[in-house]
């Protein structure tokens, strides 16, 4: 663990970051190397990947395991600047910022050269992958789709062939309906239980308003979207104390340079990306870990059920 004395991440540390890229809360005319912010933005400075100019070159690789450049953008989004922080510590209306703010890093990556796909998350805690104490996000943006965004993109393309409609537009009707998995709900949104969880209380957060990704929502119901994800995660922590997890936000993958997808699968959608993708976030704690079983397989042991998780994650009485 980090010392909170060297935490390069720590108001008055900012010359011990890369440069730079943007802040809030700082008074107009501060330099970019000081305090008095609410929020900043920096490259990582030990990046996965790189932008195209600077990405590392690579030998051929066997005929078998083809391989490439890794190439893309990798961004830290220090989101507050106490040390202690949580991200169940922050309010409804810091959670509408960081939702601006990764809005607009999320815009600005995904017109980057190379990049096809871009991933924006959060790991709190050292089960979920955190490696600094101090509160932060992170996004990576990637030059090839990655299969778990293809898998949403064919599931979708398939539903939207069958129905007309959007897949995840009607599971949200589906759980407002049904209510059962339903954790926190407002007019921007809704939050429930995820009804296959990979974790015990894995949750979903779904806009209620289709748009493909986080970009290209109405800015106007962020502060819906953050009152839902801070009530959700209080929640979550009133249960299991300040437990380790992960956000992750999904969205559209940008389109192959010149219109035809490399990905074979991509390429024999019936309908655009664009037109089928609906942005959401998964909340991910870490209660439990893959086993033998589950990296074996890829199935999945969660011990406790959607609705249960949802039941208590309401406040509604204590576990059975």
């Amino acid at each position: 663990p980090d010392q909170r004395a060297r935490c390069p991440f720590c108001p008055g540390r900012e010359d011990r970051t890369m440069p730079e890229i943007l802040a809030t809360g700082r008074p107009a005319g501060d330099p970019a190397t000081g305090p008095g912010w609410k929020m900043r933005v920096f490259r990582n400075m030990y990046p996965a990947v790189k932008p195209a100019a600077e990405a590392d070159s690579l030998g051929p690789g066997p005929a078998w395991a083809a391989r490439s450049a890794a190439v893309g953008a990798h961004e830290v989004l220090v989101y507050t600047p106490d040390h202690e922080a949580a991200p169940a510590d922050l309010s409804a209306g810091e959670w509408a910022e960081v939702l601006d703010l990764l809005a607009r890093r999320w815009k600005a990556i995904a017109g980057m050269e190379g990049v096809r796909y871009v991933s924006p998350f959060c790991n709190h805690g050292p089960d979920a992958g955190a490696t600094l104490t101090h509160p932060h996000m992170q996004i990576i943006a990637t030059g090839e789709v990655p299969d778990q965004a293809v898998d949403r993109a064919l599931r979708w393309d398939e539903h939207q062939t069958a129905t007309g409609r959007c897949l995840l537009c009607d599971v949200y009707a589906h759980e407002i309906a049904d209510g059962s998995r339903v954790v926190a709900r407002g007019e921007a949104g809704v939050v429930v239980a995820a009804v296959a969880g990979r974790y015990p209380f894995e949750m979903l957060l779904i806009p209620a308003r289709h748009a493909p990704a986080l970009d290209r929502a109405p800015a106007g119901d962020f502060a819906g979207l953050g009152e839902i994800l801070a009530r959700a995660l209080g929640t979550l922590r009133d249960l299991q104390g300040d437990c380790s997890l992960n956000l992750v936000f999904h969205g559209v993958p940008n389109p192959a340079p010149g219109g035809k997808d490399p990905d074979p699968r991509l390429a024999g959608l019936v309908h655009a990306p664009a037109a089928i993708f609906h942005w959401h976030v998964e909340i991910l704690p870490r209660l439990s870990r893959n086993a033998g079983f589950e990296v074996g397989t890829g199935f999945t042991i969660n011990s406790v059920l959607p609705e249960e998780a949802a039941r208590l994650l309401r406040g509604e009485g204590d576990p059975r």
